[in-house]
């Protein structure tokens, strides 16, 4: 099992780069043959000096050979302190308990270097000093705690994705044997109907071969069913991989939103301090890691949205969504993120003979809306506008249109626009994206009995419309928006007497977090259990005025514990919030069933759960 086949490398390079970007260190991605698949970041003094000169690059090639032979000899990971005085790391990627690769990071420091030693060093093997010191000094230093967690985060993602690679790859192989089987079954059905025929042919040439004719009908029958059989059995083994799939996406997504929680929940408690705020360049700095931290999300719940379509396991909830009400809400939220740029967007027009109301999955096509104004705002040119419209569309549907002052697309770029990871050029450009949100939308469409097209001329801009189905049975309205902000919802405090917040969490990092960030609430108090058996018991001893209750704990999970605490009357008054890097709808759905008030995941919107937190210990005991 070779780590390249079935790795997505351009995929992966771009993390890498975010990775890099994020934490200065450079990254290496190689396979057990020592081929080089990913690379970012490497330093000037490696590239430009110690490996180019025959006495420094013996030691780097030192380096390199002891890191690999300590990850074949078993090591969970390895760190080492190059001759040349900069420290290398490297940990094995596993998958299915197999080792198929190691990733690297390296060239930084534990501690600030000595500057006269690498000076030293520098003329020892003829390197121009300033050239080499101003090197040095781009060389990153790092805590061995920080590279220890750095490199477990992004080897679990690295496991992750060639996992999913196998697992899709398997995916295949099981359709392309179900399609041979088909085949198979066609033959065999046209077999018997040659058999019939001949039958039919012998009996009217000689009644005496009926017998023999008859016989071999009978044995091509049990032939058509022993296939059957095997196709009822390939079919069962196909849903038995889809099923195993949506698991694995479920898990993947439970692993990589825990370590985001962390990332993301103590970026926005920093950004939002008011015990000790930051200043200008330090808030910068962490808005950066947020921007990252969100882009990375973004691209983990894009793909798993892509995965669970492909899977035929996405969820809709279709009911009637008032058109009026639904452009008011996209129009706010697409202008909310043009507040720093100069594109103008304009108000929605909708045509008189539109439809009150359409038939559709309320967060999924706000989600299609968004995604199509996002996109006119992204990529269209200094100072243009995007234009709005609802209009009556074809067979009784509601067509709503983005039109953007962009480039245009070319002619040669439109069999390519709804093509996964194919972002037409611009990922040579500063514009963030992933390539697959317009794949995604068009899947969307066609779940939702909708339809999605465009129109588009270089130099001119871009149109791109969708068709949703009109509805005359108005049962309800679109949930109202929500607006987010962090630091307005730090500054919320609760009103009367201390109140106290139990968290039930056996991550020691998420818990952390919640410290922090009940430290920035005045009149708030925390405590906390590592189990649902022992938290059941701590509520009961301190009544706390808020439980937020994790799922997936060891032994008894959150659900079970809900119901103990609901059925305890010291307790059942208590208001219980879910916190959960579990995000399936089936899970969430069985959690609101079973009594929580609210269903938050990871990673944790801060203002959205202080909102929710303050206004529960506002309310009078029921």
């Amino acid at each position: 099992m070779k780590l390249s086949e079935f790795l997505p490398i351009a995929h992966l390079q771009r993390l890498c780069e975010e990775f890099t970007t994020l934490t200065g260190a450079v990254t290496a991605v190689l396979d057990l043959e020592g081929n080089i698949l990913v690379a970012t970041g490497w330093q000037d003094i490696c590239t430009r000096f110690h490996r180019v000169h025959p006495g420094t690059a013996s030691r780097c090639h030192e380096s390199d050979t002891e890191l690999a032979a300590s990850l074949d000899q078993g090591q969970p990971y390895k760190v080492y302190k190059c001759r040349n005085g900069l420290v290398d790391a490297a940990m094995p990627i596993v998958v299915r308990g197999q080792h198929v690769g190691n990733f690297f990071t390296g060239q930084f420091f534990f501690e600030r270097p000595d500057a006269e030693a690498f000076l030293a060093q520098a003329r020892q093997f003829g390197f121009p000093d300033e050239d080499y010191l101003a090197a040095l000094n781009r060389v990153p230093v790092l805590s061995e705690d920080r590279v220890r967690l750095m490199m477990g985060f992004f080897t679990l993602v690295t496991n992750m994705i060639a996992s999913m690679g196998i697992a899709n790859e398997e995916l295949r192989l099981r359709g392309e044997e179900l399609s041979r089987t088909n085949t198979t079954l066609a033959a065999e059905v046209a077999e018997r109907k040659r058999a019939e025929e001949e039958l039919q042919r012998a009996h009217d040439e000689l009644e005496g071969r009926v017998f023999e004719r008859t016989r071999s009908l009978r044995d091509a029958l049990a032939k058509l069913e022993r296939h059957q059989d095997e196709l009822r059995v390939a079919k069962e083994a196909a849903e038995s991989a889809n099923r195993a799939k949506s698991d694995f996406l479920s898990s993947m997504s439970h692993e990589l939103r825990t370590p985001l929680n962390a990332i993301l929940g103590f970026a926005q408690i920093l950004d939002s301090a008011i015990s000790a705020p930051l200043d200008d360049k330090q808030r910068f700095r962490v808005q950066q890691i947020m921007k990252g931290g969100y882009h990375l999300l973004s691209l983990i719940n894009e793909v798993l949205d892509l995965a669970r379509i492909e899977s035929g396991v996405l969820t809709l909830s279709v009911e009637p969504i008032e058109t009026k009400a639904l452009t008011a809400e996209v129009l706010e939220l697409t202008r909310a993120f043009t507040t720093r740029g100069t594109t103008v967007v304009h108000d929605w027009k909708v045509a008189d003979n539109v439809a009150g109301w359409v038939r559709a999955d309320h967060m999924r096509l706000k989600q299609v809306l968004l995604n199509l104004t996002s996109n006119a705002v992204k990529y269209n040119r200094p100072g243009g506008s995007v234009r709005l419209a609802a209009e009556a569309g074809s067979g009784g549907s509601v067509r709503f249109v983005v039109t953007d002052d962009g480039p245009g697309i070319p002619p040669e770029k439109h069999s390519q626009i709804f093509v996964p990871f194919n972002r037409l050029g611009a990922e040579t450009t500063e514009i963030e994206g992933t390539g697959v949100g317009l794949t995604i939308t068009k899947r969307m469409m066609e779940a939702m009995d909708g339809r999605i097209g465009f129109e588009t001329e270089v130099g001119r801009g871009t149109t791109f419309w969708v068709e949703v189905p009109a509805s005359q049975d108005p049962l309800a309205a679109p949930p109202e928006a929500v607006e987010d902000n962090a630091r307005d919802g730090l500054r919320v405090t609760a009103v009367g007497a201390p109140r106290r917040l139990l968290y039930v969490e056996d991550n020691p990092v998420n818990l952390q977090l919640m410290r922090d960030l009940v430290t920035e609430l005045p009149d708030f108090t925390l405590a906390s259990a590592p189990t649902a058996e022992i938290g059941i018991e701590v509520a009961a001893a301190t009544q706390p005025d808020v439980i937020v209750l994790d799922i997936n704990l060891p032994g008894m999970n959150g659900i079970e514990a809900l119901g103990l605490l609901k059925a305890n009357p010291r307790t059942s008054h208590i208001p219980v919030i879910a916190l959960s890097a579990n995000v399936n709808p089936s899970v969430i759905r069985r959690g609101l069933e079973a009594g929580f008030l609210h269903y938050l995941a990871k990673p944790l919107d801060i203002s959205l759960f202080l909102r929710i937190v303050v206004e529960m210990c506002s309310k009078p005991p029921a």
